[in-house]
């Protein structure tokens, strides 16, 4: 029972995560989109970057881990999802420079492979060091 319901958990947390993760992209991928009209994808994707983490951060601590009251704790876990926003950035970004340099991808398509590839990385740093409920 007690693993069916840790299972039921984890589903859900999973299932919020894809959400929030995927308004996050959204939010990632159209603001970058939107910069590179003016500058070079590769200078745009840490404008969306940047408009993402917010909606990331505040999305899972209201839906994902839906932490309450002293659990939230901003001084302590934002420090911690930076560091694993930005460990994420860094391996998007060099997965967009990587594409973009050696390869005849459109920058559509290059950028959409970086902003996808890295959310089950963030979702394990997240769980268990970012946002784990302390006892």
């Amino acid at each position: 029972m007690m693993s069916a319901f840790r299972s039921d958990a984890l589903s859900r947390e999973v299932l919020a995560f894809a959400s929030v993760g995927v308004a996050a992209t959204i939010v990632h991928y159209t603001a970058a989109l939107i910069a590179a009209q003016w500058l070079p994808v590769t200078f745009a994707n840490p404008i969306g970057f940047i408009a993402a983490v917010l909606v990331s951060y505040f999305g899972h601590v209201q839906f994902t881990f839906q932490l309450k009251g002293e659990e939230r704790r901003h001084r302590h876990r934002l420090p911690r999802f930076l560091v694993t926003a930005v460990c994420g950035f860094v391996a998007g970004q060099t997965v967009l420079v990587t594409l973009t340099s050696f390869t005849y991808s459109p920058d559509w398509l290059a950028l959409g492979v970086a902003v996808a590839s890295v959310p089950v990385i963030t979702f394990v740093l997240s769980k268990l060091w970012v946002f784990r409920k302390v006892a």
